[in-house]
């Protein structure tokens, strides 16, 4: 049988405009002869498309993330890729109509009803397959562990960490800490799958191998400041020529400062710090953090407009966006 995005090949279209043909939508703008050439697949190929209780929500997004909604309360990091994926569908005059969160495990019945899909974190390829036999149009967000081709958008987390270690390394630095967190991707049951290391920690470790008079120092658990506290008195105690640790998150960076104060330690002059997110404290910090601009609302906006656009587009082109960061220079750093 016949699936929707072969139809959509075949009649020269994106699949957006043969679900929108499918329902009627009076929205969709495309010419006479476009609208014919679909309905003449759709009859030629006796296409039949995923039964459905009730009408298409045309209009409406629907969000499946692998974060809790307090893991969302306490990440600012994802809470405003939500708040840009949010803004960028009234814009575009969609809603937000539900957000699934995987760890709890939600009844997902209703997936082929939505216009599209927006997958946030870490979710492996095995689940989105699943997910996309219900719904074909998707996007990707802040998706490290996933090589399916389909719609993404993602900070470039590569660059960002070449340039800071970059940067440690010309001025000679030769004990260098990094303190990170695990990548949890979470299945359709809501239970953990895997663990998945970042890959900022996979470049610390070969780059700092590549450094033979370097030494690396790794600390990789939780996404938290208690963790980063912990982390940090750890690496401190055991290696007390430390110059300097690489923070993969705003928040961890915030419990290495706490840590690093209780230990009389001097920030820049003795260790030097480096951070991810810009979240909004960062600058509050004493010494404030020099960290990594990542544009976390214009991802969640991207990726909507990403997907509005296959929805409304006659062509389906498959769009992978990675969006640059910005390092501010505060106080936690000599240069």
């Amino acid at each position: 049988m016949i699936n929707i995005r072969q139809l959509a090949k075949l009649a020269q279209v994106s699949p957006g405009v043969v679900s929108r043909v499918l329902s009627e939508d009076p929205t969709l703008s495309i010419s006479a002869e476009t609208r014919q050439r679909v309905l003449d697949m759709i009859k030629k190929y006796n296409y039949q498309p995923t039964k459905r209780n009730g009408r298409k929500w045309v209009h409406s997004l629907c969000v499946i993330t692998t974060l809790s909604e307090q893991e969302e309360v306490n990440d600012a990091y994802f809470r405003v890729i939500m708040q840009g994926v949010s803004q960028a569908a009234a814009e575009a005059h969609y809603k937000v109509k539900t957000v699934y969160r995987l760890q709890e495990a939600p009844v997902m019945n209703d997936l082929p009803k939505y216009a599209g899909l927006v997958l946030v974190g870490s979710i492996e390829d095995q689940v989105i397959e699943k997910l996309r036999s219900q719904n074909e149009h998707l996007v990707l967000v802040d998706n490290q562990i996933s090589d399916l081709i389909a719609n993404r958008v993602s900070p470039n987390l590569a660059d960002m960490f070449e340039d800071t270690l970059g940067a440690l390394l010309d001025q000679g630095l030769r004990e260098i800490g990094f303190i990170g967190g695990r990548l949890r991707s979470i299945g359709l049951n809501g239970k953990q799958i895997h663990e998945h290391a970042d890959i900022r920690e996979k470049l610390f470790k070969i780059d700092m191998a590549a450094a033979k008079s370097r030494t690396a120092h790794c600390e990789i658990g939780e996404w938290t400041p208690l963790f980063g506290f912990e982390a940090t008195k750890r690496l401190v105690t055991a290696y007390p020529g430390m110059n300097a640790i690489i923070a993969a998150s705003d928040p961890i960076a915030m419990g290495i400062l706490r840590c690093l104060h209780e230990l009389n330690v001097s920030v820049p002059q003795k260790i030097q710090v480096i951070s991810f997110d810009d979240l909004d404290f960062a600058k509050y910090l004493v010494p404030s953090l020099t960290t990594f601009q990542i544009p976390t609302m214009e991802i969640g906006a991207e990726a909507v407009r990403i997907l509005v656009n296959e929805l409304q587009s006659e062509k389906s082109t498959i769009r992978q966006l990675t969006l640059q960061g910005k390092l501010i220079q505060r106080e936690t750093t000599l240069s």
